[in-house]
């Protein structure tokens, strides 16, 4: 009986999880008509956040009275900018224009692939509300 009760449970749970299947409402189509590369800066926060928390304490451990605490201040401003620039990483990023045959424009941004200008764009709007878009080759 304990069997029955806990499959029982564990099926009403797994139905809980189903979802509805995503569909394609709508397609629209378009083309690429100009591209730029456009380079972005990239840097961890969590090295930042850590650099100022160890450059705190160093400077913390110099003066004493009020020049104890401009060192803390100072070293947590100097151990933050240290982070920063350490982890600062450049990525190149390719930015597209797309015109709609509908006559929409919008731009398109991707770090993993060049595409031609004159690449045909598939937009498809999905039932979960968001859209996907395909550059066909």
């Amino acid at each position: 009986m304990k069997n029955f009760i806990l499959l029982l449970f564990c099926s009403f749970v797994l139905a809980g999880c189903a979802s509805e299947p995503i569909t394609v409402l709508r397609t629209s189509h378009g083309e690429v008509i100009s591209e730029q590369t456009v380079s972005k800066t990239k840097s961890s926060g969590l090295a930042t956040v850590g650099g100022a928390a160890i450059g705190g304490l160093l400077g913390n451990q110099v003066g004493g009275g009020r020049g104890k605490t401009v060192a803390t201040v100072a070293g947590a401003v100097a151990g933050g900018a240290a982070g920063h620039q350490v982890t600062k990483t450049e990525e190149l990023h390719y930015q597209y224009v797309v015109q709609m045959d509908d006559g929409e424009k919008f731009i398109l941004e991707t770090k993993t692939k060049r595409q031609p200008i004159g690449a045909k764009v598939v937009v498809e709007n999905l039932s979960n509300g968001r859209e996907r878009i395909n550059v066909l080759p």
